[in-house]
């Protein structure tokens, strides 16, 4: 009986220790640099995730092809829960960029939990005679083509954006790509553009540092972190809203229970006082969205950025 009791224990403890040695963390695939806000986002939510319940999680930076690299990979990994991918305003714009993907865009990432929700914010030098949103029009409009602006290259998310200020303002401004928005941004600096339409992580800097001005938030509501600056709809652009965003994906296939509790945990970890604080301290705002909610906005964005993009006819190099 004794030799009994002590097998089944012994048993249980194994098993124990092979599940504990079987567990592995959950790998985020970010598709842009480590120090950038998809990157920054994606490790305060995670951290705060494992402080709240343990689970372990390790963020893979996976540059390249404009995020494309990331995303096919998490596309093809299995749907087992030990993937997930960082989604972003880039990626509802890849079917308008680019004729074939070698994964579905609508079908094989599944929204799970969206994170924040940033404006973008359209600048000028500090020194520009440009000193509110309506005059930078006026000036577009007296003189068509000559005023510029700066982007992250051609089929930037930054262009992309910024091609819809263009037709919602009804104003021609000529683009002049760079390699990325921190360049962009030391050009405007230095004055060889006129203005850039930034994402709020980019824009602070410059404005809180006096180098750059703000004439406008693109959200729908103006925003904490630019006190005083009027949104574009305020500012005289009546259908100039949208928003840089950021959320967790899963390959197709992940069972509804694992979606749920990655959404479960997300809006938690949110839920900090010191969560919000960060987020916050770079102009963005916690989402709560739920799953359905999530994919029913990429759905939209999807459909709007295809059509920004045609008309404008913006081509990736």
């Amino acid at each position: 009986m004794r030799r009994l009791l002590l097998a089944a224990i012994l048993g249980l403890l194994s098993a124990g220790v092979a599940a504990q040695g079987s567990a592995r963390p959950t790998r985020i695939l970010v598709p842009f640099a480590a120090g950038g806000a998809s990157d920054t986002y994606t490790r305060i939510v995670a951290q705060k995730i494992t402080e709240q319940t343990g689970k372990a999680f390790v963020v893979e930076n996976r540059t390249g092809a404009g995020g494309r690299i990331a995303w096919e990979a998490a596309a093809k990994a299995a749907p087992d829960g030990a993937t997930i991918a960082l989604i972003d305003a880039t990626y509802p714009m890849l079917p308008g960029l680019y004729a074939s993907l070698p994964w579905d865009v609508a079908t094989d990432l599944v929204p799970a939990a969206m994170i924040a929700q940033t404006p973008f914010v359209i600048i000028v030098n500090s020194e520009s005679k440009l000193t509110s949103l309506p005059a930078l029009i006026a000036a577009a409009r007296a003189n068509p083509g000559k005023l510029n602006y700066g982007s992250a290259g051609v089929g930037s998310v930054i262009q992309v954006v910024s091609e819809l200020f263009k037709h919602e303002a009804q104003i021609n401004l000529t683009h002049i790509p760079y390699k990325g928005m921190s360049d962009a941004s030391v050009a405007l600096q230095a004055g060889f553009v006129d203005l850039i339409i930034a994402a709020s992580p980019t824009a602070l800097g410059p404005v809180r540092g006096g180098k750059a001005r703000a004439l406008a938030v693109t959200t729908a509501q103006r925003s904490a972190a630019f006190p005083g600056v009027p949104t574009a709809v305020e500012a005289g652009v009546p259908n100039y809203v949208t928003t840089n965003w950021f959320g967790f994906a899963v390959p197709k296939g992940t069972s509804r229970e694992v979606i749920n509790t990655l959404r479960e945990d997300v809006v938690r970890a949110l839920a900090a006082p010191d969560v919000r604080e960060k987020l916050g301290a770079q102009g963005a705002e916690a989402s709560n969205f739920t799953p359905e909610e999530f994919a029913a906005f990429l759905r939209d964005d999807t459909r709007r950025w295809t059509g920004v993009i045609k008309a404008s006819g913006i081509k990736p190099e």
